[in-house]
C-alpha cells in the first residue's frame, strides 16, 4: 500500500512537473520566435496549427480509451490482451490519420484563405505538410502514452515528453535563423519523432510488445471503438473552443491580437496542464474505487480540494505576474496581452474546478454528461464568440470563449454533485474559502491599487504576498491531504 502511494504522488507531482517544465521551454521559444519572425507570424503558426488540429475531429477518440482499457486488462492481469489493444490502435489510428492528412492537404488553402490575410497564406501553405507529418505521428504516440498512463507509468511519459520539448527548443534555435517559420516546423517534425520513438522504446520494455507482430484483434477493437465513439463526440464538441476561438480571433482580431492570445493562452494553458496532468494521472485509481457513494464523496473532496488550491494558486500567481512577464517576454508591456492573460485565467480556474468530476465520468464511462457539456461550450463559443466578435473585435471573442467555458463547467458540476448526492457548499472547507477571500484580495491590490508608478515593482510586491500566503497554506494544510491520495482497491 505504501508503495502503491508513493507511485501515485510520484506520477502526479511527474505530471505536473513535466508541464510546468514544457512551459517553461515554451516561455523561450516563443521569445525567440518573436525576435526572429515577429508576432503576425507568430499568429500564422497559430492559425495554421489550429487548422491542422481540425483532423483531430475523426480520431474517434480510440487513443483517449487506450487509457482505461490498459488499466483495465492490467487490473485483470492480462498482458496479452494489452499487448493486442497496443497493436489494434496503433494501426487504426495511423492509417486513418494518414487517410485525413492526404484529404486536407488539397483543401488547405480554401480554410486559410477564409482566416488569414493574403500576404500570410504562402507562408502558412509552406508549413502545412510539416504540420500535417506531425498530426500523424503525434497520433501514434498517442497509444503508446496512454499505454504508460494506464499502466500508471506516467513518470515515464514525463521524462519522454519533457525531454522533446527540449529537442523543439534547440531545434529552433538550429533552424529558425536560417529558415524563419520553416525552421520552426522542422524542429516540431524532430520533436515528434524524438517523443514517438521515446515512448514506443519504454511500452516495448515495459510489456514486451513486438510492435512488428501483426496482433490485431476484432473484439478489442469493438470495445475501444464503442467507447471511443463517445469520445469521439466530446472531441468534435471541443473543436468548436480552442481552434475556432483562433480562427475567430484571426477574422476580427487580426494577426497581431491572434499573436498575443497565443502568447498568454500558452501561459495559462501550461498551468493548467499541470493540475489536469495530475488529476488525470488518478485515472487508472479512480478505476479501482469502491462504487459506493461514500467512498467516492471522500475521495473527490480530496481531490476537489488539492485542485481548487493549485489552480487559484497558479492562475492568480500568473495574473499577478502578467505585466512582470510581459515585459520580460515580450520585451514591453502590451495591454492586449495582459487583458486577455487576466480574462483566460478567470475563465481557466472556474473550468479547472471540474476537471475531478470530469475525470471520475471518463474512468466510469459516464460520457454523456461530458458530451453535453463539451457540445454547450462549442456552440456558446462559436455563437458568442462570433456575435461579439463582429462588434467588438478580439475582446469579443474572447469574452465568447469565457462564457462558453462558464456555463459548461457549471452544469458539469451540478450533475456530478446531484448524481452522487454532493452540495457545492460542503466542497468549499472554511480554510478554503478563507484562502480564496486572502487570494482575490491580493489580485486586486496588486492590480488595482498602484501602489508603485512601475507596473514591474507592483507585480513583485503582489506576487510576494501571493506566494507568502500560498507557502503557508501549503504547509499547514495541504502537504498532509496529499498524503491521502489513494484509496483501498
Amino acid at each position: 500500500m505504501a508503495a502503491k502511494k508513493k507511485l501515485v504522488i510520484l506520477n502526479v507531482i511527474s505530471s505536473g512537473s513535466q508541464v510546468l517544465f514544457v512551459g517553461i521551454v515554451y516561455f523561450l521559444l516563443y521569445r525567440f520566435m518573436l525576435k526572429k519572425v515577429g508576432v503576425e507570424i507568430l499568429g500564422v503558426w497559430s492559425v495554421v496549427l489550429s487548422t491542422s488540429s481540425l483532423a483531430n475531429l475523426a480520431n474517434f477518440g480510440v487513443a483517449d480509451s487506450v487509457i482505461r482499457f490498459v488499466a483495465l486488462f492490467v487490473k485483470e492481469g492480462d498482458n496479452d490482451k494489452v499487448k493486442k489493444l497496443i497493436f489494434t490502435a496503433t494501426v487504426f489510428l495511423g492509417l486513418l490519420f494518414f487517410l485525413i492528412a492526404s484529404i486536407i492537404y488539397p483543401f488547405a488553402g480554401l480554410i486559410l484563405k477564409a482566416v488569414i490575410p493574403a500576404k500570410y497564406i504562402s507562408a502558412g501553405l509552406q508549413i502545412l505538410p510539416f504540420s500535417l507529418a506531425c498530426l500523424v505521428l503525434n497520433a501514434i504516440n498517442g497509444v503508446y502514452a496512454s499505454v504508460l498512463d494506464g499502466m500508471q507509468k506516467n513518470y515515464m511519459r514525463s521524462i519522454i515528453f519533457s525531454m522533446s520539448s527540449v529537442m523543439l527548443l534547440i531545434m529552433a534555435y538550429v533552424f529558425v535563423p536560417r529558415y524563419h517559420l520553416l525552421g520552426v516546423a522542422f524542429a516540431q517534425l524532430c520533436q515528434s519523432l524524438f517523443a514517438l520513438t521515446g515512448c514506443t522504446l519504454l511500452v516495448i520494455l515495459n510489456t514486451r510488445y513486438n510492435p512488428f507482430k501483426w496482433n490485431w484483434n476484432k473484439d478489442i477493437f469493438k470495445q475501444i471503438f464503442n467507447y471511443g465513439m463517445k469520445f469521439q463526440f466530446i472531441s468534435l464538441a471541443a473543436m468548436l473552443n480552442d481552434p475556432v476561438t483562433k480562427l475567430l480571433l484571426g477574422r476580427f482580431g487580426g494577426m497581431a491580437f491572434t499573436g498575443y492570445y497565443e502568447m498568454a493562452n500558452r501561459v495559462l494553458m501550461q498551468a493548467r496542464g499541470v493540475i489536469v496532468n495530475g488529476t488525470q494521472s488518478l485515472i487508472p485509481v479512480m478505476i479501482n474505487l469502491s462504487k459506493g457513494t461514500i467512498e467516492v464523496q471522500v475521495f473527490y473532496r480530496r481531490i476537489f480540494s488539492n485542485v481548487l488550491f493549485f489552480s487559484l494558486t497558479g492562475m492568480a500567481i500568473l495574473v499577478i505576474s502578467g505585466h512582470f512577464i510581459a515585459f520580460y517576454w515580450i520585451g514591453n508591456y502590451r495591454p492586449v496581452f495582459y487583458n486577455v492573460m487576466a480574462i483566460l485565467g478567470l475563465s481557466l480556474f472556474i473550468n479547472l474546478l471540474n476537471s475531478p468530476a470530469y475525470f471520475y465520468y471518463i474512468a466510469e464511462a459516464k460520457l454523456n454528461v461530458l458530451i453535453r457539456a463539451h457540445l454547450l461550450i462549442g456552440l456558446a463559443n462559436l455563437a458568442v464568440g462570433y456575435g461579439v466578435g463582429y462588434f467588438w473585435g478580439g475582446y469579443g471573442v474572447v469574452f465568447g470563449s469565457f462564457l462558453s467555458v462558464l456555463l459548461g463547467s457549471v452544469y458539469i458540476l451540478t450533475v456530478f454533485n446531484k448524481m452522487y448526492d454532493l452540495k457545492i457548499s460542503s466542497l468549499f472547507q472554511p480554510r478554503d474559502i478563507f484562502y480564496l477571500t486572502i487570494i482575490i484580495g491580493i489580485v486586486v491590490f496588486s492590480n488595482a491599487l498602484k501602489v508603485f508608478d512601475d507596473l514591474k515593482i507592483n507585480d513583485l510586491l503582489g506576487l510576494s504576498l501571493a506566494l507568502i500566503a500560498a507557502g503557508y497554506y501549503f504547509l499547514r494544510f495541504k502537504f498532509k491531504d496529499m498524503q491521502t491520495l489513494t484509496v483501498k482497491g
